[in-house]
């Protein structure tokens, strides 16, 4: 299965004392560096947008996406890729990843976490 990235984010103030012409530069950098990775079919967007902040414990930040790679070594590209396009600088990060299993292959690894409790 397919290793999966997700990333949550909320703009620093930095950001918002930004032009809206800086901006739209920072992103369209973004978008380069990741349309690349996106191009050799290393990374998959699965989704992105705007956190919910109704549904019930949801984490302190503003925006989410969420990718699909084949290798967890790709994940680390996709940070770099982020890293180079100046997001850290505007948004601070959180990422989370780890490998797609299915119901029954989480259930045995929560099951497993519990034994050695």
């Amino acid at each position: 299965m397919a290793y999966v990235m997700t990333q949550v984010f909320s703009p620093k103030e930095k950001w918002g004392k930004l032009t809206k012409s800086v901006k739209e530069q920072i992103l369209q950098r973004m978008i380069v560096n990741l349309s690349s990775l996106a191009g050799g079919n290393l990374v998959r967007l699965i989704a992105a947008g705007q956190i919910d902040g109704g549904i019930p414990r949801v984490v302190d930040s503003e925006f989410y996406v969420v990718w699909s790679v084949e290798l967890n070594e790709m994940s680390k590209h996709i940070a770099q890729h982020l890293r180079e396009s100046e997001w850290n600088e505007y948004f601070d990060v959180v990422n989370v990843g780890g490998r797609a299993l299915s119901v029954p292959e989480f259930a045995d690894v929560v099951l497993a976490d519990l034994e050695r409790s």
